[in-house]
């Protein structure tokens, strides 16, 4: 017996905000282990790769946070076609979709909804971190004196060597603390933010597939 055109977009309904939420949920709850791995790799800088951060970020930094945000996109992609194929199966029957595939489903669904970011696309992968405009301050030594940061490289080396061992630990973990800060507040709009991000591709990507479902059941 045919499901109703009604009942079967509750269904669809049901699916998509069932699959959202645990998207909302998955991605937050794996985010510290990403943090972890970044904040080891600073933890274990040198005071010369210190004044040379952006190329610990290039080669170290970046690296590792976008393999993790490519496994994540693909085992939660992997999880949601799954559970496209099974809803799919037990709402609209198993020959409805034979043919589909969880990307193409989303492609033709965001073609729908013209405001929606196309599926194909995955901005997140695109550009990486950077420490462009990346202002760590001034770090307080011994004395009440300041040290800059933006001073140069070799100027930044001296003044480092020149200071007493209780200075350079206290400079060198200030510098470290300012910078995880910073590097956690790109990496967190790249994961979690609002545009653009891992969160918000899945997110698209399933309102592709919902919408496709729902243009097909009517």
């Amino acid at each position: 017996m045919q499901v109703p055109a009604e009942v079967l977009r509750a269904e669809i309904l049901d699916w998509w905000e069932a699959e959202r939420d645990r998207i909302a949920e998955t991605i937050p709850e794996r985010f510290p282990a990403l943090l972890y791995k970044v904040d080891k790799i600073i933890d274990d800088m040198s005071a010369y790769e210190l004044l040379r951060r952006s190329k610990v970020v290039d080669e170290k930094v970046e690296p590792v946070v976008a393999d993790w945000i490519e496994r994540l996109y693909k085992e939660l992609t992997h999880e949601l076609d799954e559970s496209f194929r099974a809803s799919a199966k037990e709402a609209e029957g198993g020959e409805t979709y034979k043919n589909w595939s969880y990307g193409e489903m989303a492609t033709a669904g965001t073609a729908i909804a013209v405001s929606a970011a196309p599926a194909a696309e995955i901005p997140f992968f695109v550009g990486g971190l950077t420490t462009a405009g990346l202002s760590l301050g001034a770090i307080t030594l011994g004395g009440g004196a300041l040290m800059p940061v933006a001073v140069t490289a070799a100027a930044g080396s001296a003044v480092l060597l020149a200071a007493g061992p209780a200075v350079r630990t206290k400079v060198i973990s200030g510098l470290k603390s300012k910078f995880k800060s910073s590097i956690h507040d790109g990496i967190t709009k790249r994961v979690l933010g609002l545009e653009d991000s891992l969160k918000e591709v899945l997110f698209s990507d399933l309102q592709g597939v919902a919408l496709k479902r729902l243009e097909m059941a009517a």
